[in-house]
């Protein structure tokens, strides 16, 4: 294995832009499902539709970089188009970071809320049942000593 222009190592490469290719996947992934949910409002999933739209070319633009890595033998030098190409690439990456961060935050805020709702449901629940369970266990003793 040789180092290419800049230092940048074929394996090192095309192992990165990989990795950078199923992270963008799963980022795909996770953001379809937020485009699903109910409580996304209509702005919200058009701008959901948009970064989609992006990370699809982004993800396109990644695999044909790694499949011009994984064309060179070891032993040929990069290029400098080809490096300049894979920077930009990794640039391109990081600038997705902080829309997907932001539809993460909202989701684990919506899931917070969902199980703050549901558990003080449980509770309201538990609470009625034990109420009746009491009442009727009043009634019942009533019952018996008149009996």
């Amino acid at each position: 294995m040789t180092i290419g222009e800049d230092g940048l190592i074929h394996a090192d490469a095309i192992r990165v832009l990989n990795e950078l290719n199923e992270t963008t996947k799963a980022q795909q992934a996770f953001l379809k499902s937020c485009g699903d949910a109910a409580w996304i409002g209509d702005d919200d999933r058009r701008a959901i539709r948009w970064l989609l739209t992006a990370l699809v070319e982004h993800r396109r633009r990644l695999r044909t970089a790694a499949r011009m890595w994984r064309a060179m033998g070891h032993d040929e030098p990069a290029g400098r188009a080809l490096v300049a190409v894979t920077v930009d690439l990794l640039d391109e990456n990081r600038s997705f970071t902080p829309f997907v961060a932001q539809w993460r935050e909202a989701v684990v805020g919506r899931v917070s809320l969902e199980r703050n709702d549901f558990w003080r449901s449980m509770i309201e629940l538990a609470q009625s049942n034990l109420t009746e369970a009491r009442d009727g266990a009043t009634l019942c003793l009533a019952g018996r000593r008149r009996a």
